[in-house]
Formats: structure tokens, sequence, C-alpha cells
């Protein structure tokens, strides 16, 4: 496994996903630059910063897993396509944009097939705008 100086986006995007299902969220975070954005367009969600998106994600409501299915990169920057499964919702088809910089993930932007409200936030780290 690369470190991240030396991480391609394939690889930072795979490894994202793989520490989200592990819940490893050191291992998560370190794959973030400090200055991190990520954005839901749909549903106006913003959040900035390394540990505001790891609080994001450890606090999910409920169990979840990503099933990568499709992973397409080049220098800096990667997209891939998954299913987002819970044990109670139907599977979600998500899109996921990746933008890269000195081995850290600087930018995500999701994108889902049909729109929705967001979930109650477990955390406060969410920006509506």
């Amino acid at each position: 496994m690369a470190d991240n100086a030396t991480a391609s986006a394939r690889d930072l995007a795979t490894r994202f996903w793989a520490t989200a299902n592990a819940a490893d969220w050191a291992a998560f975070a370190a794959l973030l630059a400090p200055e991190l954005v990520y954005e839901v367009p749909q549903t106006r969600e913003r959040v900035c910063g390394r540990a505001a998106m790891t609080e994001f994600f450890r606090t999910w409501p409920g169990s979840w897993q990503v099933e990568l299915l499709q992973l397409i990169a080049d220098e800096k920057s990667a997209v891939t396509v998954f299913d987002f499964v819970t044990p109670s919702e139907p599977r979600m088809r998500g899109i996921t944009l990746f933008a890269v910089e000195a081995g850290l993930i600087t930018k995500l932007t999701d994108y889902w097939p049909e729109d929705y409200e967001p979930p109650a936030r477990a955390t406060a780290v969410v920006q509506r705008y």
C-alpha cells in the first residue's frame, strides 16, 4: 500500500471507501487534506475540514456499507460509482468525485440519482448552503 505522499488518486479513492467500510476512522482521516471540502449539491450540504469530514462519516445514522462498482482515475482526480447499502433501506446508487493534491484528498462531491431530504445528523459539522 502506498503512503500518502506517493498515493495515486485511484489508490486514495479505493482506500477512502475501504477505511469507511471498516470504520477505521484514523486511517480514513489520514487520507484527507486538513482543508478538505465535501459537498452534496443535491441536498446543499457542505462539510469543511478533515476532522469534520471524519465526524460526518463516523456519525452517519445507522449501519451502512459501500459496494464499489466502478473507479475511474487520472493523476489528480477519481470518480467512483457505488451502491450505498443499509439493512433497512433500498440500495442507493451514488457517484463521488475526488480531487487529489500532494497525496491527499482535497475535495469530494457526492451525487445521487434521486432527490431526497438528508437524514437527521448526529453531528453539527454539516452546513446547508
